[in-house]
């Protein structure tokens, strides 16, 4: 069957119902966003709010059983917000899901095939421009590191 034959075919009652059924759940996750971010303007800081396997922003680790953070910049886990709070870690890169601003070591090390271990001795060494999460990974920003590799960029 042709690309276009496929787009005329009529769906199944089993295929119309995962359409309906899928569209459903977006629209379900869509309007809880919505009421997260009309929340902020009860609480412009931000406000606690069960991790339930979101994850963080920053560090994009999955948060279960504990309270993360939400604010303007999205979820972020709790060391990740503590972080922020204390102006470790700029607020703004929570949601660079593509790597364009920075990465957390865990992931260029995956990138580039080496352990976690081998990049924070290069941070020490200072090699590497890291900005630490207490209790969690080195934050790599692109700007600190201009000769760094492009590495899992977009």
């Amino acid at each position: 069957m042709s690309d276009n034959e496929q787009l005329k075919r009529e769906f199944t009652d089993e295929e119309h119902r995962r359409l309906v059924d899928y569209f459903s759940l977006l629209i379900e996750i869509d309007q809880r966003e919505k009421a997260r971010f009309a929340k902020l303007k009860l609480f412009p800081k931000g406000f606690a709010m069960d991790g339930e396997g979101r994850q963080c922003g920053l560090c994009f680790k999955s948060v279960y059983g504990t309270p993360g953070w939400f604010d303007k910049w999205g979820f972020k886990c709790s060391n990740c917000q503590d972080a922020v709070n204390k102006r470790k870690i700029p607020g703004s890169l929570c949601g660079d899901f593509r790597h364009e601003k920075s990465i957390p070591d865990t992931i260029i090390a995956s990138k580039l095939n080496i352990s976690v271990r081998t990049i924070r001795k290069k941070i020490k060494e200072g090699e590497i421009i890291g900005r630490r999460i207490p209790g969690g990974p080195y934050i790599i920003l692109r700007k600190d590191n201009s000769n760094l590799l492009k590495v899992a960029q977009p």
